[in-house]
């Protein structure tokens, strides 16, 4: 069954990482995912990068999100699909949706758990600061109007924490579903929900383990298959009523298996799954 939405979001933004294979990735997306509703490709801005605050691209990144807050705001759709970029891609989907179904759930399915801030990252990117961005917390120039309640937040397949990470993952109340548990049982990634919610799903591609999907921009060990994360998705996708997807991080350059990419995309209704996705 095909995931009907309002707009979709073609997203190129890659200052959020500092890495500009996942622009086409945005593009590459685009072409698999068959429009539903009306389509709306973000130019996003370009100018001198740098490091601001201990942010990196801060005004870049900034600027982009202000546009598509804007955007939303005017169009102020129910049910939004974005296709990254990278993580900061979909902040202001998140937001938007956040406010529209305040008992909302996100599921932030990723091998990172974007949850630093600019005095604890090591590299000031911006993608790795998106879900505390959520949270309420980080740059006064990124944050949006509204917050996410960690006790609505799923973390799925995250394995590389640093470590005020960590400590602010175990603190906050934030639900986590090891890479272990996603393929020991993926559709207890549900479990902590109740059924028929509004949820959202963060879908970065690198949850998957890189020996089966490597086209990714923050390639991370010992993940997931791609079939655990493909079920876990159909999961979420059975038990809520899903009103915002966000995929992102996708670095279609890199030689890859498209048909893992097909699976992931099937699972949430956005194309037709391969007829056979990796084992």
């Amino acid at each position: 069954m095909v995931w009907q939405r309002d707009v979709d979001l073609v997203v190129p933004l890659w200052q959020g990482g500092d890495d500009v294979r996942v622009a086409a990735g945005a593009a590459e997306l685009a072409q698999l995912v068959p429009a539903s509703g009306s389509r709306l490709h973000v130019a996003v801005p370009d100018g001198r990068r740098g490091v601001v605050d201990g942010v990196c691209n801060l005004e870049l990144v900034s600027q982009a999100l202000r546009q598509m807050r804007s955007r939303l705001a005017r169009r102020d759709p129910s049910r939004i699909l974005t296709l990254g970029g990278d993580c900061a891609s979909d902040l202001a989907a998140v937001e938007h949706l956040g406010r529209r179904h305040r008992d909302m759930v996100v599921y932030w399915v990723d091998a990172h758990p974007d949850l630093n801030t600019p005095e604890s990252s090591p590299s000031g990117r911006v993608h790795g600061m998106a879900l505390r961005l959520l949270l309420g917390q980080g740059h006064p120039a990124l944050l949006g109007q509204g917050r996410i309640a960690p006790r609505r937040v799923v973390l799925a397949g995250a394995r590389e924490f640093d470590p005020q990470e960590a400590a602010f993952a175990e603190a906050s109340g934030i639900a986590l579903v090891d890479p272990v548990r996603v393929i020991a049982d993926p559709g207890g990634v549900v479990a902590r929900c109740a059924p028929g919610t509004p949820a959202y799903v963060h879908l970065d591609m690198d949850v998957c383990d890189p020996m089966e999907l490597a086209a990714v921009a923050c390639p991370a060990p010992l993940g997931p298959p791609v079939s655990s994360v493909a079920a876990a998705l159909a999961a979420i996708a059975a038990h809520h009523d899903v009103v915002g997807v966000g995929v992102c991080e996708y670095t279609p350059v890199v030689e890859h298996d498209a048909d893992a990419v097909r699976a992931l995309l099937g699972a949430l209704g956005l194309t037709s799954p391969a007829r056979s996705a990796p084992a």
